[in-house]
C-alpha cells in the first residue's frame, strides 16, 4: 500500500514539475485576439487618419454594451466603415482645421476619443429616430445607418454629417461652456419628456425617410430649427450648430420665414389673432437662440458661424461633385 502511495506521488511530482518548466504567454487570448485584429488594412488606415493625429479611437467591431438601451442597433460593415470616417474626417475635422478658423491643431485635445460605428439607424422605444446616443458622454461620438451610407447620395451625406456636426457641438459645449439657463429660458417650454407624447407620430408621418433630420417647418412653428430640437434645451442648441453648418444661409433664412408664417386658423378673429401670437412667439425664440449660437461661437469657440457656414457649404458641394465625378469615370 505504502509502495503506491509513493509511486502516486512521485508522478503527482513530475507532473507539477513538467508544467513548471513550460513558459505560459506573458498575453491573454483576449489580447492576443485583439492584437491580431488590429493588422488589418482599415485598422492601420484608421489609425495613420485618425487616432495618431487626433487621438481618435474607432470602434467598428460590435460592442452591444456601447449602444442606447432600447435601440435597435446592428455592426457595420466593413466596407462601408471607410466611406463613412473618410466622409466625416473631410466635411468635419478638415473643416475645423482650416487655417480661417480653428487652425491645424483645433482638434488636439477636442476630439471624442472614441467613435462607435453601428449598422442601422438609432431608434427608441417609441420609434422616433435619434441624432445620437442620449446615454452618451462628450468625448464620445455614436455614428449609425454604415450599412446604408452611399458618399454619393446627398441626403445620406447630409444625414451623417448632421448627426457628426450635433455631437460634436455637444463636445464643444462641454469644453466651451456656455450660459444653459439663459439659453433653456428662451424655450424652456418646448421641449418634450418623451418621444411617445407626439413627437415619434410626427416624424412617421415624414414619409421621405431621407428628410427626417431636415429643417422641419413643424419645428420652425415651435421656435426650432429641426424636430429632434424639441427633445432638450441641449438639443436644441446642438440642433442649431449642424443644422446651421450643414444648411445654408437661405435656408435658415427659410426657417425664420417659416417661423414667423401663422398656420392656418380660418375665419374665427380670435383663432387668428392666437394664429398670429402663436407665430410672433416661435419667430422670437428662433431668432433669439440663432443670435446666442453665433454670439457664442464667435466670443468663446473663436470661429465666425457665417464664414463657417460658407466655409462648410462649399466644402459639402466640393465633396459631393467629387465623388459624382468619381462615379462616373469608374
Amino acid at each position: 500500500m505504502n509502495t503506491k502511495i509513493l509511486s502516486l506521488l512521485s508522478l503527482l511530482i513530475l507532473v507539477v514539475s513538467g508544467c513548471s518548466r513550460e513558459k505560459l504567454s506573458d498575453l491573454s487570448v483576449v489580447d492576443s485576439n485583439k492584437v491580431e485584429r488590429q493588422h488589418t488594412e482599415l485598422d492601420r488606415w484608421i489609425r495613420e487618419t485618425l487616432t495618431l493625429p487626433y487621438g481618435i479611437e474607432v470602434i467598428y467591431r460590435w460592442e452591444r454594451n456601447a449602444a442606447q438601451p432600447g435601440s435597435f442597433t446592428y455592426p457595420p460593415k466593413a466596407d462601408n466603415v471607410k466611406a463613412v470616417l473618410e466622409t466625416a474626417k473631410h466635411l468635419w475635422i478638415d473643416l475645423y482645421t482650416q487655417d480661417e478658423f480653428g487652425g491645424k491643431d483645433f482638434m488636439k485635445g477636442k476630439a471624442p476619443i472614441k467613435i462607435y460605428m453601428y449598422g442601422g439607424k438609432n431608434v427608441d422605444i417609441h420609434g422616433f429616430e435619434l441624432l445620437s446616443n442620449a446615454t452618451a458622454i462628450g468625448s464620445e461620438m455614436h455614428i449609425y445607418n454604415v450599412n446604408d451610407f452611399d458618399p454619393k447620395d446627398q441626403s445620406k451625406v447630409y444625414a451623417l454629417m448632421r448627426s457628426v456636426h450635433h455631437q460634436f457641438a455637444r463636445r464643444l459645449s462641454e469644453l466651451f461652456a456656455y450660459d444653459r439657463d439663459k439659453f433653456l429660458a428662451i424655450s424652456k417650454n418646448r421641449y418634450v419628456s418623451s418621444t411617445g407624447d407626439y413627437l415619434a407620430t410626427v416624424q412617421k408621418g415624414i414619409t421621405d425617410r431621407n428628410k427626417i433630420f431636415s429643417i422641419s417647418d413643424y419645428g420652425n412653428k415651435r421656435g426650432t430649427l429641426t424636430i429632434n430640437a424639441l427633445l432638450s434645451a441641449q438639443d436644441d442648441f446642438c440642433e442649431i450648430v449642424s443644422a446651421t453648418i450643414t444648411y445654408t444661409a437661405k435656408d435658415i433664412k427659410q426657417a425664420i420665414r417659416n417661423a414667423q408664417t401663422p398656420y392656418p386658423s380660418g375665419d374665427d378673429p380670435q383663432d387668428q389673432q392666437r394664429a398670429l401670437e402663436a407665430a410672433k412667439q416661435a419667430h422670437h425664440e428662433l431668432v433669439t437662440k440663432l443670435d446666442f449660437v453665433n454670439d457664442y461661437f464667435s466670443k468663446t469657440v473663436g470661429i465666425n458661424m457665417v464664414r463657417f457656414q460658407r466655409a462648410s457649404n462649399k466644402l459639402m458641394r466640393t465633396y459631393l461633385s467629387t465623388e459624382e465625378k468619381s462615379e462616373t469615370d469608374r
